[in-house]
C-alpha cells in the first residue's frame, strides 16, 4: 500500500515506470514513422535541433540535479501502470529518467534520419528483457480485461465466487494496476497485507439483501460499509489493546499469556486461505498472459510462508491466531439426533421442518442429506442428479453421479455409478422415484430453485444450516459437507479397503473405476456402503403411505441439551443441562465465587455420570464446549 498512498517507489517500481515510458515513446515514434513521408526537409532539420537541443538541456539538468524536464513524462508513465509519483522526484529515478529519455530522444533522431524505428530501439529492448518490438510496445492489458478473461476461462458458478471475492482485495490494494506491474516485490506487499485481514472480513456490516434494497429505495444508509483496510485497523486496534492488557497481569508466565492472548485475539485469514489468494493472482496472470501481457512470476507457497513469519514483530508476547476449518466427521449422538429429528420423524409443515409434527415431506430437503451420509457423496452431486440419472445395473438400483458434460464434477473420478444403499431403499426411494412427475427432468427441481444465480449448492447448504441451527446442531467443524467424511469414517472402521473408499467418493486417487461394474463388481461395491450401519428402526406409517424412522439406535438412548456461560478467563460460570424443549432442568451447576476442587469434581462427577446415561448435545461454540469438556476432566 505504501507505494499507492505516498508516491515511494521501490527498485521494481521504478523500472516499472521507465519501461513504461519506453514502451509509450516508442509506439508514438512507430505511428509517426509512416506520415514522415509528407514531411518537409525543413520539417526533419526543426525537429532533429530540437531533440538535441533536449538532450543537451537534460545532461546539464542531470548535472544540477534537476529534474522538472522529466517529471511530467514520469507521471504520465507511473500513471499508466498504476502507480503515483510525488512531485519531489528522487535523485535515483530522475537520473535514471533522464538517461532513458535521452536514449529515446537519440532513437528519434535516428529514425528522422531514414533508420527503422524497429532497428533503433533494439538495444533498449535487450536491456528490458524484450525480443517483440511490437508485443513490446503494446498497451499492457487492463485489470477489467484480465479478470473478464478469467471468467471467461473458469465459467462455472463456484469460481465465479471465487473470483469475484479476489477481485474486491485485488482492487482495493492495487487498483487499476494491470497485472503485468505486480512484480514480487508488490506481490509480497499484498500478501503481507492480506495476512493481517480479519477471517470474518465483509461478513460484520450489516449489510445484505434486504438493506442494501431499502437503501436503494431512498430509505438512506443500511448498515456501514468498512474497506478491508478499515477492518484490518479495527483488528490491529483491538489486538493492542488486548495485548497490553495482558502485558499487565502479575504473577503468570510467557506460555499463560501466550495461551491466554490465542483465546482473545482477532483470528486473521489461516494460510489456506492465502495459498489460495495466491492461486487466484495466478490464475489473473495466466489470463493476462493469455491477452498477450507480458506477466511476472507468481510468488510460491514457501514464499507466503516466509513473508507471514516476517510479519511477526520483535515481541516475545506475539501469537498470530487462525481459525482453520477442520472439518471432522460426524459422532453418533450428531447423526442420532439429526436422523430422529422432525425432518425424518414427522414436521409441522413443509416450511417449518424443525418443529415437530405429523407431516413428512420427502424432498430434496429429506433426501439430498441421507444420500449425502449413505454414499459419502458431494452434496452438489446429488443436488444436480437427474431423474435420467437413477439407473438399474447389473441387478441394483444406482445412481449416476457426473455423468451429464454440465456437471462433470472435480476430477475424473468424480464421474462414477453407485448402487443405492439399502438403507435409501427400505425408506422407499425406489417407491418415491417411480412417483415422480413424468413432466420432471431433474431429480430436486425444488433444490435447484433456491438458486437465482446457478450456485445450488450455496443455497440449500443455507437452508440446510438454518434447520442445523434450529435443531441446535450447527456446528462449525461438524457442518454438513464433514458429513460426507461420516460414512468414510465407517467404512475404515469395518475394514473397506482405502482404493475403494476413494472410489466411492469419487477422490482423484480412488483406483476403483466405478463407470463399468461387473454384476459382481456391484454387489461388492453395494455391500461395502451397506456395512455403514446407522442403527434405524425403520416401519410402515399406514397414515402416511411410506416407511419412516422411527429410532436410531447408533447413540444413547436419550438426549440431553447442554447450555453454558463462561467467565472471562474461558471457564464454566453457569452450566444447565436439561431435556429438549422442556425449561425443567436436569442438572445445574453455577461455582461460587471461590469454587473447591471439591465443587468443581462434584459437578463433574455429575456430568460424567449423565454422559453414560444420555447422550449430550454441546453448545456449538468451540470455546463453550471446550470449557465444558475441561469441568468433566476433573471426573
Amino acid at each position: 500500500m505504501e507505494a499507492l498512498s505516498n508516491g515511494t517507489l521501490c527498485a521494481e517500481d521504478i523500472k516499472t515506470t521507465l519501461t513504461a515510458l519506453m514502451r509509450t515513446t516508442l509506439a508514438n515514434i512507430l505511428a509517426m514513422q509512416p506520415g514522415m513521408k509528407n514531411w518537409e526537409e525543413e520539417d526533419f532539420d526543426d525537429r532533429i535541433a530540437a531533440l538535441e537541443a533536449e538532450n543537451k538541456s537534460l545532461r546539464r539538468a542531470a548535472r544540477e540535479a534537476n529534474w522538472d524536464g522529466v517529471r511530467d513524462v514520469l507521471k504520465a508513465a507511473a500513471h499508466s501502470v498504476g502507480l503515483t509519483i510525488s512531485d519531489s522526484i528522487d535523485d535515483d529515478l530522475g537520473r535514471q529518467a533522464i538517461s532513458v529519455k535521452r536514449r529515446l530522444n537519440k532513437v528519434e533522431v535516428e529514425v528522422l534520419e531514414g533508420d527503422d524505428v524497429r532497428q533503433c530501439a533494439k538495444p533498449l529492448l535487450v536491456e528490458c528483457g524484450a525480443d517483440n518490438f511490437e508485443k513490446f510496445i503494446s498497451e499492457p492489458v487492463t485489470t477489467k480485461a484480465a479478470f473478464e478473461m478469467v471468467r471467461k476461462r473458469h465459467p462455472s458458478s463456484s469460481m465465479g465466487r471465487i473470483i469475484g471475492s479476489f477481485e474486491v482485495l485485488y482492487m482495493e490494494y492495487f487498483g487499476d494496476t494491470p497485472p503485468s506491474a505486480i512484480h514480487p516485490a508488490k506481490q509480497e506487499k499484498f500478501f503481507a497485507w492480506l495476512s493481517r485481514l480479519p477471517k470474518t472480513h465483509g461478513k460484520s456490516h450489516g449489510r445484505n439483501r434486504a438493506t442494501n434494497a431499502n437503501e436503494a429505495m431512498g430509505k438512506g444508509p443500511q448498515g456501514k460499509t468498512l474497506t478491508k483496510e478499515q477492518e484490518i485497523s479495527e483488528a490491529d486496534a483491538m489486538d493492542h489493546a488486548i495485548m497490553e492488557e495482558i502485558r499487565a497481569i502479575e504473577g503468570i508466565s510467557l506460555s499463560e499469556r501466550r495461551a491466554l492472548l490465542a483465546e482473545r485475539l482477532v483470528p486473521r485469514l489461516t494460510m489456506s486461505t492465502l495459498k489460495k489468494n495466491r492461486d487466484s493472482l495466478s490464475r489473473l496472470f495466466r489470463a493476462a498472459e493469455k491477452l498477450g501481457s507480458e506477466v511476472p512470476k507468481v510468488l510460491s507457497y514457501k514464499d507466503l510462508d516466509e513473508i507471514v513469519k516476517r510479519q511477526a514483530p520483535d515481541d516475545e508476547l506475539y501469537v498470530r491466531v487462525t481459525k482453520p476449518k477442520t472439518r471432522v466427521p460426524w459422532t453418533k449422538d450428531r447423526i442420532t439426533s439429526f436422523l430422529t429429528c422432525a425432518i425424518y420423524t414427522g414436521s409441522h409443515s413443509k416450511r417449518y421442518r424443525s418443529r415437530r409434527g405429523r407431516i413428512v415431506v420427502r424432498d430434496a430437503t429429506y433426501w439430498v442429506p441421507l444420500i449425502v451420509l449413505t454414499l459419502g457423496s458431494r452434496i452438489s452431486e446429488i443436488l444436480h442428479l437427474k431423474k435420467s440419472d437413477v439407473v438399474h445395473r447389473d441387478g441394483a438400483l444406482c445412481l449416476a453421479l457426473n455423468w451429464g458434460p454440465e456437471h462433470s464434477g472435480k476430477s475424473e473420478s468424480a464421474k462414477r455409478i453407485l448402487p443405492v444403499p439399502e438403507l435409501l431403499l427400505q425408506l422407499g426411494f425406489a417407491e418415491w422415484f417411480k412417483r415422480l412427475p413424468e413432466a420432471q427432468y431433474m431429480l430436486f427441481p425444488e433444490a435447484l430453485d433456491r438458486s437465482s444465480t446457478g450456485d445450488a449448492t450455496s443455497a440449500f447448504g443455507k437452508h440446510l444450516h438454518n434447520i442445523l441451527k434450529s435443531l441446535k446442531l450447527a456446528d462449525f467443524d461438524q457442518d454438513f459437507y464433514a458429513a460426507r467424511k461420516t460414512l468414510s469414517s465407517m467404512l475404515d472402521q469395518a475394514g473397506v479397503q482405502e482404493n475403494r473408499r476413494q472410489a466411492i467418493a469419487g477422490h482423484r486417487h480412488g483406483t476403483v473405476l466405478n463407470c463399468h461394474y461387473t454384476a459382481h463388481e456391484v454387489e461388492q461395491l453395494k455391500s461395502a456402503l451397506d456395512v455403514a450401519d446407522f442403527q434405524l428402526e425403520i416401519s410402515l406409517d399406514a397414515k402416511l403411505g411410506f416407511p419412516v424412522i422411527r429410532r436410531c439406535n447408533l447413540g444413547g438412548q436419550m438426549v440431553l441439551d447442554v447450555d453454558v456461560t463462561l467467565k472471562d478467563n474461558h471457564q464454566v460460570a453457569t452450566l444447565l443441562v436439561r431435556e429438549p424443549g422442556n425449561t425443567q432442568l436436569v442438572f445445574e451447576y453455577t461455582p461460587s465465587t471461590q469454587e473447591s476442587r471439591r465443587e468443581r469434581c462434584n459437578a463433574a462427577q455429575s456430568m460424567a455420570a449423565l454422559a453414560k446415561r444420555y447422550s449430550l448435545r454441546m453448545p456449538r461454540n468451540a470455546d463453550r464446549r471446550k470449557a465444558i469438556e475441561h469441568l468433566m476432566a476433573y471426573a
